[in-house]
C-alpha cells in the first residue's frame, strides 16, 4: 500500500495490515483511489468520481499526529443511502490517549456507512469526512463502540470531535488478485 500517511512510521503499515487480514487476507494488494492532497478536497468531483463503485476500501485519515480510519467491503455511492454490512470496522493507529492501536467492529450494521454525495467517507456517525476540507467529525459509540479503555470517545480519534483533516487517503483492493 503506497500510503503517504503510513510511510511516516513503519509500525503504522504493520498495524493496518493486521487489522485488514481477517477481512481480506494477508498479501492483499491495494490501489489508491483518492488522496485529498493529490486529487483535491472536493468530494463530489474527486472522491465520488474516483471511488464510487469500488468494493473493499480502506480509508486512512491523518490529523496532526493522529492516524485513524475505516474499512468497508461494500462500495461507496452517491445515493444518500445507508450501507448495510457486518464486515466494516474503524481503527485507530495513533490516538490522543496514546492507547495501543485498536479496531472497533460495527455494532449497527444497518448504518455501517452512509453514501452521501456531499460528503466523503462516512462510517456510521462516528467518522465523517466533509467536503472541501471543512469541519469533519470523529466520535466513537454510534455504530462503532469505543473500547473500554477509551476515556473520551469524542476526542480519541482526531484529538477533537470536529476537525479538519491534514490528509485523507482511500485505497481499494486490487480486483485482479
Amino acid at each position: 500500500m503506497d500510503s503517504n500517511i503510513l510511510k511516516t512510521d513503519s509500525s503504522y503499515l504493520y498495524h493496518l495490515g493486521k487489522f485488514l487480514e481477517p477481512a481480506v487476507g494477508y498479501n492483499s494488494q491495494w490501489l489508491l483511489c483518492w488522496r485529498a492532497t493529490l486529487h483535491g478536497w472536493n468530494v463530489r468531483t474527486q472522491f465520488h468520481r474516483r471511488c464510487d463503485g469500488k468494493r473493499d476500501t480502506v480509508t486512512i485519515i491523518k490529523k496532526g499526529k493522529y492516524v485513524f480510519g475505516g474499512y468497508t467491503d461494500i462500495p461507496w455511492e452517491s445515493s444518500g443511502d445507508l450501507g448495510f454490512t457486518r464486515k466494516a470496522f474503524i481503527f485507530s493507529i495513533s490516538n490522543k490517549e496514546e492507547l495501543d492501536p485498536f479496531v472497533s467492529e460495527v455494532r449497527w450494521p444497518d448504518g455501517a456507512i452512509y453514501r452521501a454525495s456531499a460528503s466523503g467517507p462516512w462510517f456510521g456517525f462516528d467518522i465523517i469526512i466533509a467536503n472541501n476540507k471543512r469541519e469533519s467529525y470523529a466520535r466513537l459509540d454510534w455504530a462503532y463502540p469505543a473500547p473500554a479503555a477509551v476515556q473520551d470517545r469524542s476526542t480519541i480519534l482526531a484529538g477533537t470531535e470536529d476537525f479538519s483533516p491534514d490528509e485523507v487517503e482511500v485505497f481499494y483492493l486490487d480486483p485482479t488478485q
